[in-house]
């Protein structure tokens, strides 16, 4: 049987907003039918970061049995920041968090992450901002510096256990290659964005089908990762 990872992200829950809490409840639904090894939710979980977002949250995700491991978005609101390791045999999780209080752009600590690393552990790099420029205007202006970027492709070059590193903040499922490395973006549980490559600022649509990221780590050491749609109401 292979080990599943999925993946969730941005919600964007507010409490005036029921459809963005039933997305996320869907989305647990449909994650917690797979039985994944854990779960990750990789950011903007609120939209405002007022603490009852966090406790909606909480309860649409009950239906989950998997450890969830968050990350923080930059509509996120934590008091501490959500960076740590977490271990989900055989897989490490090196979980980062690129919000910056009061920015929408975003920080990534690649030293940090290259102090977490374990040769031949096979590796998840998550974190909220991809670190690949996605081709639309809008979002690449709230992206990564390049400059870390391009230091953690070559620590990927010299990381070849890295075997994915995972996004939200696009709410569009997208792949991308850095430093050798499969990159890939999730869609949101709630708001997608459209694929307007003219676009100046963010087009979304509630009408686009939302969906979730099964990681999939098979007894051949090989990885793939399935698109995995989330009926909406």
């Amino acid at each position: 049987m292979p080990h599943l990872i999925a993946q969730l992200s941005d919600p964007h829950l507010r409490l005036d907003d029921e459809a963005s809490v039933r997305g996320l409840e869907r989305a647990a639904a449909r994650v917690a039918a797979l039985n994944p090894a854990a779960v990750l939710l990789t950011g903007d979980i609120a939209d405002t970061g007022a603490p009852e977002e966090y406790e909606a949250a909480v309860r649409a995700l009950a239906p989950i049995q998997a450890p969830v491991y968050r990350t923080a978005g930059n509509h996120d609101r934590f008091e501490e920041r959500q960076q740590y390791v977490a271990e989900v045999e055989p897989v490490r999780l090196v979980v980062c968090d690129t919000s910056v209080p009061g920015r929408d752009d975003g920080s990534l600590d690649v030293d940090w992450i290259e102090s977490q690393l374990e040769p031949g552990t096979p590796t998840i790099i998550a974190m909220h901002h991809p670190p690949v420029a996605m081709g639309l205007a809008w979002l690449d202006e709230i992206a990564l510096p390049r400059e870390q970027t391009e230091a953690l492709a070559g620590l990927l070059r010299r990381n070849p256990q890295v075997v994915r590193v995972v996004a939200g903040h696009v709410h569009l499922a997208a792949t991308a290659t850095l430093g050798g490395c499969s990159v890939v973006t999730c869609a949101g549980t709630h708001i997608q964005a459209v694929s307007d490559f003219d676009a100046t600022g963010m087009v979304t649509s509630r009408e686009e089908p939302p969906s979730v990221l099964v990681h999939a780590f098979l007894d051949d050491g090989a990885v793939i990762t399935h698109v995995v749609p989330v009926t909406p109401a």
